[in-house]
């Protein structure tokens, strides 16, 4: 008989709780399901244009928030204010909110998103999955091979 490893699931992430401001964001947004493609061109997108977005923060950081159930995707960047909108790209407003931030190896990302598929597993850490949930992309973390991933608290 074969001696097996068993790993326990959460063991494969860190958590934390962050509390943050008000962040306004413009960006460029799909509706969901979408195509890894069709993800990738949204980043490629807002690249491509970032120099049209005024007001732009001194945060490197890309944010790609699903939002409205689940039902639309932006990538974004923090702006100070929201003034013009340049055409075809949206604004959004996220309030200050209490996250709990989970931090893991790439490599885990479709473990995580199974495991939270369960409710249990949201009732858990305290999550709430209907408001807007959003990850960052940044020079320190995708290049690492890692995630951060920020779910509102209930």
């Amino acid at each position: 008989m074969s001696e097996q490893n068993v790993v326990n699931i959460e063991n494969l992430w860190t958590t934390r709780t962050e509390r943050l401001g008000n962040r306004l964001l413009i960006g460029v947004q799909n509706q969901l399901p979408q195509s890894y493609e069709e993800e990738q061109q949204l980043f490629a997108t807002l690249e491509a244009r970032r120099s049209e977005i005024q007001n732009l923060t001194m945060d490197n950081n890309t944010y790609m928030v699903i939002h409205d159930d689940g039902s639309r995707m932006t990538v974004a960047r923090l702006v100070s204010r929201v003034s013009d909108v340049p055409a075809g790209m949206v604004s959004l407003a996220l309030p200050e909110e209490e996250y709990a931030v989970f931090r893991f190896e790439e490599k885990y990302i479709c473990t995580f998103w199974q495991y939270f598929c369960d409710h249990e597993h949201h009732q858990k850490y305290g999550i709430n999955t209907v408001k807007a949930r959003f990850e960052t992309f940044n020079d320190t973390l995708q290049p690492n091979g890692i995630t951060e991933i920020y779910y509102p608290k209930e």
